[in-house]
């Protein structure tokens, strides 16, 4: 009797070293799977390779340009929002508030010496720009300064029209379509629309169209007189569609 105790106390004690050895196994087997899935820290850039640019919260440096203006420009609603400067034998696209067009186009003719702090930055396109934080020339200085609050908000005018598509406004690049003229109306429209309607938006096409006229903000200079309107519903080849 007390050998059969005995060998069955050996056999538990055996079995439970058994299922102890397997526990710890699987113990290990998670750990070293664990570890070869965890993700590895990324090294730093090879020596050439340039780490990522500072986040948009980051310090800008103001410097200094001077140089001579060349040529104003405008956004893609023909109002003046810069121009290029001539300096150190490159230009530079200045940038600037359209709200201060009436200041700036006053001060900064074409050929004026001028001088500017700003900050430099990268247009979409690539292209070298410079946004403004103030202009001097001729002792006159001009601060970047927000629009003033009017006392009468503009009020929205609505607008139905129809016609036909004169033309068709390209983006700088002239690889997109802005915007389309009906006369002397320019109809803008959300760029994915424009994709939309393809080969729709072609000269000489019948439109119509609702919307409403943008006013014409203070301080604001345009190169050329447009009622520019956002559209609500547009109607072409006889289908009409909601914004």
């Amino acid at each position: 009797m007390y050998n059969v105790n005995f060998n069955k106390m050996n056999n538990n004690v055996l079995n439970q070293g058994k299922k102890l050895a397997a526990a710890v196994f699987l113990m290990a087997a998670v750990v070293v799977n664990a570890q070869a899935q965890a993700p590895v820290p990324p090294k730093d850039p090879r020596p050439g390779i340039e780490r990522p640019g500072p986040g948009p919260d980051a310090l800008k440096e103001i410097t200094t340009l001077s140089g001579t203006v060349s040529k104003m420009v405008t956004n893609d609603d023909f109002v003046y929002d810069g121009f290029y400067l001539n300096s150190n034998g490159g230009s530079v696209l200045v940038k600037f508030p359209p709200h201060l067009g009436s200041q700036i186009t006053a001060l900064a003719k074409q050929g004026s010496q001028i001088s500017i702090k700003g900050i430099a930055d990268v247009a979409p396109n690539g292209e070298k720009s410079f946004r403004m934080n103030s202009i001097s020339a001729n002792g006159k200085t001009i601060e970047d300064t927000p629009p003033a609050v009017p006392e009468t908000p503009p009020q929205e005018v609505a607008v139905t029209e129809s016609g036909t598509i004169t033309d068709l406004q390209k983006n700088r690049e002239g690889d997109a379509v802005v915007g389309i003229f009906v006369d002397q109306t320019l109809l803008k429209m959300p760029p994915h629309i424009y994709q939309q309607l393809g080969q729709s938006l072609v000269k000489g096409a019948k439109i119509s169209f609702t919307g409403f006229k943008k006013p014409d903000n203070s301080g604001e200079v345009a190169e050329r007189k447009l009622n520019i309107v956002h559209a609500r519903t547009i109607s072409v080849n006889g289908k009409e569609y909601s914004l």
